[in-house]
């Protein structure tokens, strides 16, 4: 799990979501509500679907693109039930949350990668 997690607020302009993804090199942004509750997810896809129709990034707020109501997990989810998750929702990220739902990180599908590759070293050097 990442802690280290880049948020904006719904009602942020596409643009500037666009321009932190890009500042970040990351591929997904937490949406949270003034107490830190997550209220959706946008990605670069998000962005990419959007421009390909033409919309103004200048304009459209991210609340209006954003995936709503993502999937989550908790601090608490077996590795396993993350990846069964990602798979069959054939997503790329999971926000982490509280039983209140603050955002506490987040699990990639590059996280897990990562976690993957050390394991298959630790196994060629044992």
């Amino acid at each position: 799990m990442t802690t280290q997690v880049t948020m904006l607020a719904p009602e942020s302009l596409v643009a500037d979501a666009i321009q932190l993804l890009g500042e970040c090199n990351i591929r997904h942004l937490l949406v949270t509500d003034q107490q830190g509750r997550l209220v959706g997810v946008f990605s670069d896809r998000d962005a990419l679907r959007h421009m390909a129709r033409g919309c103004d990034p200048f304009v459209t707020r991210v609340a209006a693109i954003m995936r709503q109501e993502p999937v989550s997990v908790t601090v608490e989810t077996p590795v396993q039930d993350a990846i069964e998750l990602l798979t069959f929702h054939r997503i790329n990220c999971l926000p982490v949350v509280d039983a209140d739902g603050h955002v506490r990180g987040i699990v990639t599908t590059t996280d897990l990668l990562a976690v993957l590759y050390r394991l298959l070293n630790w196994l060629d050097a044992n």
